[in-house]
């Protein structure tokens, strides 16, 4: 199909549109209906090879798997920075979705349905109401609502979307209304929440570390601001712990990608979930940039922010 054609067609019908999408299939030759194997290796992908090197790498210090929460409340960014946090809020993505409306359906409704060539029943609409009433309870999921429509006016699936979007334009005009519900924008948000629970079933040490997505609300990209990246985090919960473990974990951890020089400065940024001066930033000599690169940091977690989940360890 012509492609200005098409997207032509969809803007007056969709439905239509995409019904006859199905004369784009091309059938291929029956020497090609059943591909064969072929077994040379594809390329892998930098970021997954080094996210496998550090899950081998945090493994082989003894450090414990596993996966912190994605969605953080937003009390919880209270309850870690303290009055810190709406500046840190200004960087999290809120979590938003559509509500629910009230859908009526009076004679206005029933005459349009009947203008698109439709002849619904007393029993039909009576259904069409049930429907509404348990898609505004959360009883009925939104992708199964054309279905659900379509059975209740007994017509097809097609259809049924026709008639939801010509006669009820309130479903697609909603607005989303957001909550307070965030994206994780750091893993320390989710450490403290999986802490809170370990800590009361767990024997100390507990030495845990996990690798996943994190987003930013960043104003603008580059190369070290980015919407969305991997943390690869590590934590040590016992009654002792001190800066020289981060160290020797940071240390430990680094070499195995081949580092051999260190150097650990005060981070500058003092953020308020650590200790007063336990803020570290980690540098590794780069020998084919001939510089120090920032590659880490690490810090001991106040007990302002701990005694908020009821951790006493550190």
């Amino acid at each position: 199909m012509d492609k200005k054609k098409v997207i032509k067609l969809a803007k007056k019908d969709f439905e239509k549109a995409w019904i006859e999408s199905r004369k784009t299939i091309k059938e291929p030759h029956p020497d090609n209906a059943y591909p064969r194997l072929k077994f040379n290796l594809g390329k892998s992908h930098i970021l997954p090879d080094t996210i496998a090197n550090l899950r081998e790498a945090y493994l082989r210090l003894g450090f414990d798997e596993l996966i912190n929460p994605l969605f953080i409340d937003k009390n919880h960014v209270y309850s870690q920075f303290g009055p810190e946090a709406p500046a840190v809020l200004d960087r999290c993505f809120y979590l938003a979705g559509l509500p629910r409306p009230d859908i009526g359906i009076g004679l206005e409704k029933i005459e349009e349905i009947k203008k698109l060539g439709f002849s619904p029943q007393e029993e039909n609409i009576d259904l069409l109401k049930d429907v509404f009433r348990g898609y505004k309870k959360g009883l009925l999921d939104g992708d199964d609502l054309v279905l659900e429509v379509a059975d209740a006016l007994k017509i097809t699936n097609e259809e049924g979307l026709y008639v939801l979007e010509k006669v009820f334009p309130e479903i697609r005009d909603l607005n989303p209304i957001a909550s307070n519900t965030t994206l994780r924008s750091h893993m320390t948000s989710g450490w403290f929440l999986t802490l809170e629970n370990l800590t009361k079933q767990c024997q100390m040490p507990l030495k845990l570390f996990s690798i996943d997505r994190c987003f930013r609300r960043e104003q603008k990209e580059d190369s070290s601001h980015l919407m969305t990246y991997y943390s690869a985090s590590c934590v040590i919960a016992d009654d002792e712990v001190s800066l020289d473990m981060g160290k020797a974990v940071s240390e430990a951890l680094l070499e195995f990608f081949g580092f051999s020089n260190f150097k650990f400065l005060p981070d500058e940024k003092k953020s308020k979930y650590y200790i007063p001066e336990t803020q570290t930033e980690v540098y590794g000599y780069h020998p084919k940039l001939k510089d120090w690169v920032e590659i880490a940091t690490f810090g001991l977690y106040s007990p302002l922010a701990l005694s908020k989940y009821k951790i006493d360890k550190k």
